[in-house]
């Protein structure tokens, strides 16, 4: 009887545990080929991404030739702005030069004054002081003769 005492193992409830089947193993061939198709899709995806990556390179490289010849030109052009604006520069100095050398407003009044007083519409010009004297000096020369007759 002493074999009918033993407990049941596992306490007092018999475990309702199954043992759990590990998952039906797939054919190796469909396995295989399963990861096989995969690779090939995985593989044109790489080799497309490379194709872009590449695209994406050469115009990368393209539009930063293009920026640099850009760039070359605006530095360019504004060497010759900074040239030209010290030209105009030089030029409005001399100009500056200039106007300081002419008359100012109070000279010109002066100036203006003076001519008002010396009046220069009645002065003489050279030719008529000629003709005066040629004249004066043919009066006396006809006088003296007219003279020189009546005696």
């Amino acid at each position: 009887m002493a074999e009918n005492n033993q407990k049941p193992k596992g306490g007092l409830f018999p475990s309702q545990k199954k043992k759990q089947e590990p998952p039906p193993v797939e054919k190796p061939s469909v396995t295989t080929s399963d990861l096989a198709a995969r690779l090939r899709i995985y593989e044109s995806r790489y080799s497309e991404l490379r194709k872009n990556l590449m695209v994406i390179e050469q115009n990368m490289l393209s539009n930063n030739k293009k920026i640099n010849r850009e760039i070359k030109d605006i530095y360019s052009e504004l060497s010759e702005l900074r040239r030209q604006i010290t030209d105009i520069q030089d030029n409005i100095t001399k100009i500056v030069k200039e106007l300081q050398l002419l008359a100012t407003k109070s000279e010109v009044q002066v100036l203006a004054k003076v001519i008002d007083y010396l009046d220069p519409v009645k002065f003489v010009r050279i030719d008529q002081i000629e003709s005066i004297v040629n004249d004066i000096i043919d009066a006396r020369e006809e006088s003296k003769e007219e003279s020189v007759q009546i005696k």
